[in-house]
């Protein structure tokens, strides 16, 4: 699923891949630790869920 965070030093949304993980009773996400702004390239720290899908 890919959803939508904010960049930390520059306020770009950034489209960020999140991994399935394998559950029986829903569907569930893992976000990476950090993301790479693509405007900026810096690194930000993912946001605590829950995400929406983009």
């Amino acid at each position: 699923m890919n959803t939508i965070f904010i960049c930390g030093w520059c306020d770009t949304e950034c489209e960020v891949w999140l991994e399935p993980i394998a559950s029986w009773w829903s569907d569930r996400f893992r976000a990476p630790d950090t993301f790479e702004c693509w405007w900026c390239g810096e690194d930000s720290t993912s946001p605590p869920g829950p995400w929406e899908e983009a």
